[in-house]
C-alpha cells in the first residue's frame, strides 16, 4: 500500500495546487520542498516585484501631485529604500503565512522537508528516506537564465532571486540586462525610486512576444521615467568593479560602455530538472524542460510534470491550471483532459500595463489568412482613461468571423481587461459578448467600444450583410 495517493516534488504554485487541491478532493497528499514553501512567485517573483512596483507608483504619484501643487510648496519626498524593502518583505511574509509547513500540515497535507529524488515509478527518496505514492508530480520550477558572456560569471550580479533580499540600498546606477517583463518592470520601478537605470535589450524592441505596437509606447513611458533604453544592444563583456562590489562596466557591441553600481540579469528562465534523478528513472527531458504528453504525463507511468519545469508558459496561473488538469486526470483516468493553451492571459505590470491573450495579428494571419480582421481602439477614445490622464496605449482585438482570436491591451487595468477577453475565448463565446452592457465610465467600457468597432468594420466589408440589412430596413419602414 503506497504511503500517499499523490506526492508533489516542489512547493511552489504547482506543487501547492496538487497538495491543497488533492487534499480537498480526498487524496492523501504529500509535498516535498527542500527550501521555502511558496516557491518563486511568493518569494522572488510575482509578489515582491508587484510590491516594489507599488512603492514606485507611489513615488511617481507624489511627483505628479507636486507638479499640480501651489507655487512654493515643498518638493515630493524621496522614498526611504529601507522602508521600501520593509514593505516588500512584509507583503511577502503576509502571503507566505498560509503556505508554511505548519499551516499546510494543519490542512491535512504531509510536508516533507528535504531534497527529493525519483528512484523508481512510485518511489521517491527524500534525504535518504524512501516514500511511495500512486502518483508523483514533478513541480521543480525554473531558475534565472544567465547569458554566457565573458566576465559575467565573475561579476557580482543580481537576478530576481536575489535582488529583493540582497540589495540593501538603492543603487545610484542600475544596469538591467534583458527587455522582457521582469527587466521592464524592475527598470521602471528602480527609476521611479531614484536610480539612474540603463535597460539593455539584445532584440530590436522591448517585450518582443507582444504586438509590435506595444514596444514604442512602453519605451516612451520608460524614458519619461528616466530609463535609458538601449535596443539592438549586444552585451560582449562584463568587467567587475575593482573594489569587489556589485558594480561592473558592461561592454556593448558598437556602443559606449555602461558603468553601473549594480547589474540585474533578466534574460529569461530555464527549467530546473537536474538533481531529481529524472533521467535515471526514465523520464524524458526536452530542450528546456520535462517532456509531457497532452495530459501532462511524462514518459514514466504514474509520473506527471507541471509548471515551469514543463513550460511553455512560465506563469503562476499556468502552473495552477496544470495542477487542476492533473488532479482531474488522476480522478477520471478514463476521460482525461488535455491541457489547452489557446486562451492563456498574461500581463506585464509596467505603467502602462501590457496585457495579452491569444494570437497577435501576424500570428493569426499566418494561420488563417485574409479571413482575419482586427481593430485598434486608442486609449484616448476611452473616457475614463482621458479623465485620469492615462491615454498612452490601446485595445486591439483580433478576430475571424465571430470568433475572438486575440486581445491586446496597453493601458490602465490591462490585466483585468485581458481577463475579460480570456473569458470570452475560453468559453467559446462570440466577439459580440464583449459588447455586453458595461459599467460606464469604467476602463472596461473600452472593450465594449472595441467590440462594437470591430462589428462595424466587419459589416462595412461584408456586402451580403449590407444587402440583407437593406432589405430588412425597407420592410421595417413600409
Amino acid at each position: 500500500m503506497p504511503d500517499f495517493d499523490v506526492l508533489a516534488i516542489g512547493g511552489g504554485a504547482a506543487g501547492l495546487t496538487i497538495a491543497v487541491g488533492g487534499t480537498l478532493i480526498g487524496f492523501k497528499a504529500a509535498l516535498v520542498e527542500r527550501h521555502r514553501v511558496g516557491g518563486e512567485c511568493t518569494w522572488t517573483g510575482c509578489v515582491p516585484s508587484k510590491a516594489i512596483l507599488h512603492t514606485a507608483d507611489v513615488a511617481a504619484a507624489a511627483r505628479v501631485a507636486a507638479a499640480w501643487s501651489v507655487d512654493g510648496a515643498p518638493p515630493p519626498p524621496q522614498l526611504d529604500f529601507a522602508k521600501v524593502r520593509a514593505h516588500v518583505h512584509g507583503a511577502r511574509d503576509q502571503i507566505a503565512r498560509t503556505e508554511t509547513p505548519e499551516h499546510l500540515r494543519g490542512e491535512g497535507i504531509a510536508v516533507l522537508q528535504g531534497s527529493a529524488r525519483l528512484v523508481a515509478p512510485g518511489v521517491v527518496e527524500v534525504d535518504g528516506r524512501s516514500v511511495t505514492a500512486r502518483h508523483i508530480v514533478i513541480c521543480s520550477g525554473s531558475y534565472p537564465a544567465v547569458p554566457d558572456v565573458p566576465g559575467l560569471a565573475e561579476t557580482r550580479t543580481f537576478t530576481n532571486e536575489t535582488i529583493f533580499d540582497d540589495l540593501e540600498s538603492l543603487p545610484a546606477r542600475l544596469a538591467v540586462v534583458g527587455g522582457g517583463p521582469i527587466g521592464c518592470e524592475l527598470a521602471q520601478a528602480f527609476a521611479r525610486l531614484g536610480s539612474r537605470v540603463t535597460l539593455i535589450q539584445s532584440r530590436d524592441r522591448l517585450l518582443p512576444r507582444e504586438e509590435p505596437a506595444v514596444s514604442p509606447i512602453l519605451r516612451a513611458a520608460l524614458e519619461r521615467d528616466g530609463v535609458t533604453v538601449l535596443t539592438d544592444a549586444r552585451l560582449m563583456r562584463a568587467t567587475p568593479a575593482a573594489d569587489g562590489g556589485r558594480g561592473a562596466t558592461l561592454s556593448l557591441e558598437g556602443r559606449a560602455d555602461v558603468a553601473a553600481d549594480a547589474v540585474l540579469i533578466a534574460t529569461g528562465r530555464r527549467a530546473r530538472v537536474q538533481g531529481f534523478g529524472l533521467e535515471e528513472a526514465g523520464v524524458t527531458l526536452g530542450h528546456d524542460g520535462i517532456q509531457v504528453d497532452d495530459h501532462l504525463q511524462t514518459s514514466v507511468p504514474g509520473v506527471w510534470a507541471i509548471g515551469d519545469c514543463v513550460g511553455p508558459y512560465r506563469f503562476t496561473h499556468v502552473a495552477e491550471m496544470h495542477g487542476r488538469v492533473v488532479l482531474r486526470n488522476i480522478l477520471f483516468p478514463w476521460r482525461k483532459q488535455k491541457v489547452d493553451y489557446s486562451a492563456i492571459p498574461w500581463c506585464t505590470f509596467t505603467d502602462p500595463e501590457v496585457g495579452r491573450v491569444g494570437l497577435t495579428e501576424d500570428e493569426a494571419r499566418r494561420r488563417y489568412g485574409s479571413s482575419v480582421h482586427s481593430t485598434t481602439l486608442p486609449m484616448s477614445r476611452i473616457d475614463r482613461a482621458v479623465a485620469e490622464g492615462a491615454t498612452d496605449g490601446f485595445i486591439k482585438l483580433v478576430a475571424r468571423k465571430r470568433k475572438l482570436l486575440g486581445a491586446h491591451v496597453v493601458g490602465p487595468a490591462a490585466g483585468e481587461l485581458t481577463q475579460q477577453a480570456a473569458l470570452v475565448m475560453s468559453r467559446g463565446l462570440p466577439v459580440s459578448a464583449l459588447s455586453m452592457v458595461t459599467v460606464y465610465p469604467a476602463i472596461s467600457y473600452g472593450l465594449h467600444q472595441a467590440a462594437d468597432r470591430l462589428a462595424g468594420q466587419h459589416f462595412k466589408r461584408n456586402a451580403l450583410l449590407q444587402g440583407a440589412a437593406g432589405v430588412i430596413r425597407r420592410l421595417a419602414l413600409r
